[in-house]
């Protein structure tokens, strides 16, 4: 064994602070329409959504955990969601869990802006907007394995950025990354 040798515990990289965009916290409104849709008018059975959520960082800066306080039309919806990027796989992940019994896995890509996580069932498209102030959320799911039908469109304001954390501050401090 060498004395004096520390082993080097694994950083955080520019794949994690991506998912910085969403840190802080939001209030969502838009639309729900999965509650008695038909294929025929996927946008008939339309119920508002109205959500507050929070996005922070987990201790080491590797993990983004979401959490939402949803009501879709009168039907509470609350979960949690564990957000992250796979250095060995080479890509992002989320895992959702709610009060309805749900955990889908989702695979997410990221394109300037825009994010797309894509699961079985359900994908979504989330566009971050307005210098990160807003999110623009359009989630779908298949009808018995048939046609993508829309599930819920709704749009989130930041109430309050989150803190900056001791890895966006190395970060911006970098040479490497644009402020």
């Amino acid at each position: 064994m060498t004395k004096g040798i520390t082993p080097q515990l694994p950083r955080p990289n520019e794949n994690h602070q991506q998912l910085g965009a969403f840190i802080g916290k939001w209030h969502a409104e838009g639309s729900s329409y999965a509650d008695g849709q038909q294929a025929a008018d996927p946008l008939a059975s339309a119920v508002p959504w109205t959500s507050d959520e929070s996005y922070e960082w987990l201790p080491g800066e590797f993990f983004v955990l979401h959490r939402w306080d949803a009501m879709a039309g009168d039907r509470v919806f609350k979960g949690t969601q564990i957000l992250g990027f796979d250095d060995k796989e080479g890509g992002y992940f989320t895992r959702h869990f709610d009060n309805t019994g749900n955990h889908p896995e989702y695979h997410a890509k990221v394109s300037g802006d825009t994010w797309t996580f894509t699961g079985d069932t359900t994908r979504a498209t989330v566009t971050i907007t307005d210098g990160g102030s807003q999110m623009r959320f359009n989630w779908e799911w298949q009808n018995q394995g048939q046609k993508w039908l829309p599930l819920c469109d709704r749009t989130a304001r930041r109430v309050s950025a989150g803190a900056k954390t001791s890895f966006d501050v190395r970060m911006n401090s970098s040479s490497c990354m644009g402020g």
